[in-house]
Protein backbone atom coordinates (compact mmCIF):
# COMPACT_ATOMS: atom_id res chain seq x y z
CA UNK A 1 0.00 0.00 0.00
CA UNK A 2 1.22 3.48 -1.05
CA UNK A 3 2.57 5.81 1.65
CA UNK A 4 0.32 8.40 3.42
CA UNK A 5 2.29 10.79 2.58
CA UNK A 6 3.04 9.85 -0.89
CA UNK A 7 1.85 11.30 -4.20
CA UNK A 8 -0.27 8.68 -5.58
CA UNK A 9 -1.64 8.50 -1.74
CA UNK A 10 -2.41 12.15 -2.28
CA UNK A 11 -4.49 11.44 -5.90
CA UNK A 12 -6.79 9.00 -3.98
CA UNK A 13 -7.58 11.15 -0.93
CA UNK A 14 -8.38 13.66 -3.53
CA UNK A 15 -10.79 11.73 -5.17
CA UNK A 16 -12.54 10.53 -2.40
CA UNK A 17 -13.16 13.88 -0.97
CA UNK A 18 -14.44 14.41 -4.14
CA UNK A 19 -16.93 11.78 -4.24
CA UNK A 20 -18.04 12.96 -0.56
CA UNK A 21 -18.60 16.86 -1.97
CA UNK A 22 -20.57 15.73 -5.23
CA UNK A 23 -22.91 13.12 -3.14
CA UNK A 24 -23.29 15.33 -0.39
CA UNK A 25 -22.97 18.48 -1.67
CA UNK A 26 -23.61 18.96 -5.47
CA UNK A 27 -26.07 16.14 -5.47
CA UNK A 28 -28.66 18.81 -4.09
CA UNK A 29 -28.30 20.81 -7.15
CA UNK A 30 -28.81 18.58 -9.67
CA UNK A 31 -31.13 19.09 -12.16
CA UNK A 32 -34.98 17.35 -12.13
CA UNK A 33 -34.37 15.39 -15.57
CA UNK A 34 -30.93 14.14 -14.39
CA UNK A 35 -31.28 14.00 -10.51
CA UNK A 36 -28.36 11.25 -9.88
CA UNK A 37 -25.67 13.11 -11.93
CA UNK A 38 -23.57 14.30 -9.29
CA UNK A 39 -23.72 10.74 -7.89
CA UNK A 40 -22.95 9.02 -11.00
CA UNK A 41 -19.74 11.36 -10.73
CA UNK A 42 -19.00 10.20 -7.62
CA UNK A 43 -19.70 6.23 -8.16
CA UNK A 44 -16.71 6.94 -10.97
CA UNK A 45 -14.36 8.56 -8.23
CA UNK A 46 -15.10 5.74 -6.02
CA UNK A 47 -14.39 2.86 -8.48
CA UNK A 48 -10.84 4.47 -9.37
CA UNK A 49 -10.36 4.48 -5.71
CA UNK A 50 -10.83 0.60 -5.55
CA UNK A 51 -8.98 -0.18 -9.06
CA UNK A 52 -6.04 2.16 -7.09
CA UNK A 53 -5.95 -0.03 -4.38
CA UNK A 54 -6.10 -2.89 -5.47
CA UNK A 55 -3.18 -2.17 -7.95
CA UNK A 56 -1.28 -0.47 -4.52
CA UNK A 57 -2.09 -4.41 -3.31
CA UNK A 58 -0.78 -6.48 -6.12
CA UNK A 59 2.56 -4.15 -6.38
CA UNK A 60 3.71 -4.89 -3.22
CA UNK A 61 3.04 -8.32 -3.51
CA UNK A 62 -0.25 -8.81 -1.20
CA UNK A 63 -2.73 -11.46 -1.94
CA UNK A 64 -4.81 -10.02 -4.64
CA UNK A 65 -8.28 -11.21 -3.99
CA UNK A 66 -9.87 -9.56 -6.78
CA UNK A 67 -8.31 -11.16 -9.44
CA UNK A 68 -6.59 -9.12 -12.59
CA UNK A 69 -9.98 -7.57 -12.85
CA UNK A 70 -10.24 -4.12 -10.68
CA UNK A 71 -13.85 -4.47 -11.04
CA UNK A 72 -13.59 -8.12 -9.54
CA UNK A 73 -15.25 -8.73 -5.91
CA UNK A 74 -15.69 -11.28 -3.21
CA UNK A 75 -18.04 -13.75 -4.07
CA UNK A 76 -18.65 -16.56 -0.93
CA UNK A 77 -20.56 -13.91 0.97
CA UNK A 78 -21.94 -13.93 4.51
CA UNK A 79 -25.70 -15.32 4.84
CA UNK A 80 -26.52 -12.78 7.86
CA UNK A 81 -23.83 -10.42 8.74
CA UNK A 82 -23.02 -12.41 12.01
CA UNK A 83 -19.42 -13.85 12.87
CA UNK A 84 -19.38 -15.11 17.02
CA UNK A 85 -15.93 -14.52 16.90
CA UNK A 86 -15.74 -11.33 15.51
CA UNK A 87 -13.78 -9.78 18.48
CA UNK A 88 -11.34 -12.45 18.87
CA UNK A 89 -10.49 -13.81 15.57
CA UNK A 90 -9.11 -12.58 12.49
CA UNK A 91 -6.70 -9.67 11.11
CA UNK A 92 -5.64 -7.01 13.80
CA UNK A 93 -7.41 -3.68 12.57
CA UNK A 94 -4.44 -1.94 12.83
CA UNK A 95 -1.86 -4.26 11.25
CA UNK A 96 -1.57 -3.47 7.11
CA UNK A 97 -3.41 -6.24 5.92
CA UNK A 98 -6.23 -5.37 8.61
CA UNK A 99 -6.47 -1.77 7.06
CA UNK A 100 -6.38 -3.07 3.65
CA UNK A 101 -9.09 -4.70 4.32
CA UNK A 102 -10.89 -1.46 5.91
CA UNK A 103 -10.26 0.45 2.86
CA UNK A 104 -11.58 -2.00 -0.12
CA UNK A 105 -14.43 -2.69 2.58
CA UNK A 106 -14.79 0.82 2.85
CA UNK A 107 -15.11 1.68 -0.64
CA UNK A 108 -17.79 -0.92 -1.07
CA UNK A 109 -19.81 0.51 1.84
CA UNK A 110 -19.98 4.00 -0.31
CA UNK A 111 -20.47 2.22 -3.34
CA UNK A 112 -23.27 0.06 -1.98
CA UNK A 113 -25.09 3.18 -0.53
CA UNK A 114 -24.03 5.03 -4.00
CA UNK A 115 -26.40 2.55 -5.88
CA UNK A 116 -28.99 2.29 -3.00
CA UNK A 117 -29.31 6.39 -3.42
CA UNK A 118 -29.79 5.86 -7.23
CA UNK A 119 -32.57 3.50 -6.79
CA UNK A 120 -30.61 0.52 -7.93
CA UNK A 121 -30.96 -2.03 -5.04
CA UNK A 122 -29.95 -5.23 -5.99
CA UNK A 123 -26.26 -3.48 -6.83
CA UNK A 124 -26.25 -1.72 -3.86
CA UNK A 125 -26.97 -5.08 -2.08
CA UNK A 126 -24.32 -7.13 -3.41
CA UNK A 127 -21.89 -3.96 -2.81
CA UNK A 128 -22.76 -4.14 1.27
CA UNK A 129 -22.44 -7.35 1.25
CA UNK A 130 -18.80 -7.59 -0.64
CA UNK A 131 -18.27 -5.03 2.19
CA UNK A 132 -18.78 -7.49 4.80
CA UNK A 133 -17.08 -10.29 2.99
CA UNK A 134 -13.90 -7.87 3.51
CA UNK A 135 -14.90 -7.54 7.25
CA UNK A 136 -15.25 -11.12 7.78
CA UNK A 137 -10.95 -11.38 7.68
CA UNK A 138 -10.91 -8.83 10.73
CA UNK A 139 -11.33 -8.73 14.33
CA UNK A 140 -13.23 -5.65 14.97
CA UNK A 141 -11.25 -2.84 16.72
CA UNK A 142 -11.10 0.80 16.87
CA UNK A 143 -9.53 1.16 13.42
CA UNK A 144 -13.42 -0.37 12.13
CA UNK A 145 -16.14 -1.32 13.88
CA UNK A 146 -17.22 1.64 12.55
CA UNK A 147 -17.54 0.28 9.14
CA UNK A 148 -19.18 -3.40 11.18
CA UNK A 149 -21.72 -1.35 12.61
CA UNK A 150 -22.41 0.90 9.28
CA UNK A 151 -22.75 -1.59 6.69
CA UNK A 152 -25.00 -3.74 8.57
CA UNK A 153 -27.25 -0.49 9.51
CA UNK A 154 -27.39 -0.23 6.07
CA UNK A 155 -28.07 -3.86 4.99
CA UNK A 156 -30.83 -3.31 7.92
CA UNK A 157 -32.44 -0.55 6.26
CA UNK A 158 -32.46 -1.29 2.80
CA UNK A 159 -34.40 -5.12 3.84
CA UNK A 160 -36.95 -3.03 6.17
CA UNK A 161 -37.71 -1.47 3.02
CA UNK A 162 -38.55 -4.36 1.11
CA UNK A 163 -40.77 -5.43 4.25
CA UNK A 164 -38.13 -8.29 4.88
CA UNK A 165 -38.53 -7.07 8.86
CA UNK A 166 -36.99 -10.39 10.18
CA UNK A 167 -33.59 -9.93 7.75
CA UNK A 168 -33.24 -6.38 8.66
CA UNK A 169 -34.33 -6.70 12.41
CA UNK A 170 -31.25 -9.17 12.10
CA UNK A 171 -28.76 -6.67 10.38
CA UNK A 172 -29.85 -4.23 12.99
CA UNK A 173 -29.64 -6.55 15.87
CA UNK A 174 -25.92 -7.50 15.33
CA UNK A 175 -25.09 -3.44 14.80
CA UNK A 176 -26.14 -2.88 17.67
CA UNK A 177 -24.84 -6.20 19.88
CA UNK A 178 -21.22 -4.94 18.10
CA UNK A 179 -21.47 -1.42 19.39
CA UNK A 180 -22.16 -2.30 23.02
CA UNK A 181 -19.96 -5.17 23.34
CA UNK A 182 -17.10 -2.84 21.72
CA UNK A 183 -18.41 0.18 24.06
CA UNK A 184 -17.69 -1.99 27.15
CA UNK A 185 -14.85 -3.61 26.13
CA UNK A 186 -12.98 -0.79 24.54
CA UNK A 187 -14.37 2.26 24.51
CA UNK A 188 -12.04 4.39 22.53
CA UNK A 189 -13.37 6.88 19.97
CA UNK A 190 -12.90 4.87 16.72
CA UNK A 191 -11.58 5.57 13.08
CA UNK A 192 -14.01 7.75 11.19
CA UNK A 193 -14.64 5.49 7.97
CA UNK A 194 -13.35 9.03 6.03
CA UNK A 195 -10.10 8.96 7.99
CA UNK A 196 -8.95 6.12 5.77
CA UNK A 197 -9.06 8.21 2.93
CA UNK A 198 -7.12 11.45 4.74
CA UNK A 199 -3.80 12.58 4.48
CA UNK A 200 -1.58 12.53 7.75
CA UNK A 201 -2.34 16.14 8.22
CA UNK A 202 -6.28 15.89 7.93
CA UNK A 203 -6.77 12.94 10.37
CA UNK A 204 -8.88 13.54 13.21
CA UNK A 205 -8.13 14.77 16.72
CA UNK A 206 -8.78 12.37 19.79
CA UNK A 207 -12.14 14.66 20.34
CA UNK A 208 -13.11 15.27 16.51
CA UNK A 209 -13.29 11.32 16.81
CA UNK A 210 -15.20 11.76 20.39
CA UNK A 211 -17.32 14.22 19.20
CA UNK A 212 -18.47 11.96 15.83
Amino acid sequence: MASINSVEWRSICEKFTNAQLLTETQSRNDPENDPFRSKYKARECLREIYCSLKSFEAGDGEEDTGGDNCEQRPTDQPVDGQREDAFSQGLSGDSPAGMRAAKLGAVEYYLGVNHVDTEELPAGQEHLMNCLKMLDRCRVSSENVSLFIHVRNQLGILWAGRDETETAHGFLETAESIYQRYMKEDGRPPTDMTEYFSTEENLLTHQERTKR
